[in-house]
């Protein structure tokens, strides 16, 4: 998901719905530096359109790890800490 300064959007609408339809990324719109609007590609909005209070939750495809890759990030985790320098107690 992008931010874009609404001042941004208005200038570079096509793109941003280039990118909607291109790569079905979700942009939001901000208005000084809050969020005001979202761009949705269209599939999904029907789809939140349906879903009721679900929300995006009923859009965003579900995280799909495997056994074996979250043995491999903790793996991971644990070689960096080994490797880190050993760190003093903050009195």
């Amino acid at each position: 998901m992008i931010s874009v300064p609404l001042t941004k959007a208005k200038a570079r609408i096509s793109e941003l719905v280039a990118r909607l339809i291109n790569m079905k990324e979700h942009i939001v719109i901000t208005r000084h530096g809050k969020p005001v609007a979202a761009l949705v590609p269209y599939a999904d909005w029907e789809k939140l359109a349906t879903a009721g209070n679900r929300g995006l939750a009923s859009v965003l495809p579900p995280i799909e790890v495997s056994e074996a890759e979250v043995e491999r990030m903790v793996a991971e985790i644990y070689e960096d800490r080994a490797r880190s320098r050993p760190r003093k107690p903050a009195f």
